[in-house]
């Protein structure tokens, strides 16, 4: 059997590196077998997938999850009583000499209707940003705030999950100063 380890790295500049390790041995029987590729756990860019338990933050493989790392132009909408985001996948400029930031990739406006019971963080409590952020490794917000908060705060890039129905779960805004 073999066996088939996947690691992703965020490269400074936003580069995502990956890289695949196997190690072989010979089945029981005699015959090689391997494991079908999946994807790598915790890599963050649009076409991925990946899950972030909730408490510990630790990104597990999960085949019904789908992520996009950075999504920009975040904009909210009532229809009928259920929300909808809108939006574009992005990518980090670090094409100036201050720091990188998230810029649209120059892709279609996507929508997908929240889930009943999205998460949504954020850097700042309540519908204004004021104190110091709260950020992850990834300078996102660790935040929990409510729908109108987060939709006050007018938060221009965020990361965000979608399930298998194609419904956002989670979205942390990316913090930008």
């Amino acid at each position: 059997m073999r066996k088939i380890s996947r690691m992703a790295v965020l490269i400074p500049g936003g580069l995502l590196a990956a890289a695949v390790f196997v190690s072989g041995c010979t089945s029981v029987a005699g015959q090689s077998t391997s494991t079908p590729p999946g994807p790598a756990a915790g890599a963050a860019s649009a076409g991925s997938t990946a899950n972030s338990e909730t408490g510990a933050g630790a990104d597990v493989m999960a085949p019904n999850i789908h992520t996009v790392d950075v999504a920009v132009d975040l904009e909210f909408a009532e229809n009928n009583g259920s929300w909808m985001l809108s939006y574009v996948e992005g990518k980090w400029d670090d094409s100036s000499m201050g720091a990188p930031h998230p810029i649209s990739a120059g892709g279609p406006r996507l929508e997908a209707a929240l889930a009943p019971d999205v998460q949504l963080l954020s850097p700042f409590e309540g519908a204004a940003p004021i104190d110091s952020p709260q950020l992850d490794s990834e300078g996102l917000g660790v935040v929990p705030i409510t729908l109108d908060d987060f939709v006050q705060q007018n938060n221009q890039s965020a990361k965000i999950w979608l399930d298998e129905s194609g419904q956002v779960t989670k979205i942390a805004a990316r913090y930008q100063p």
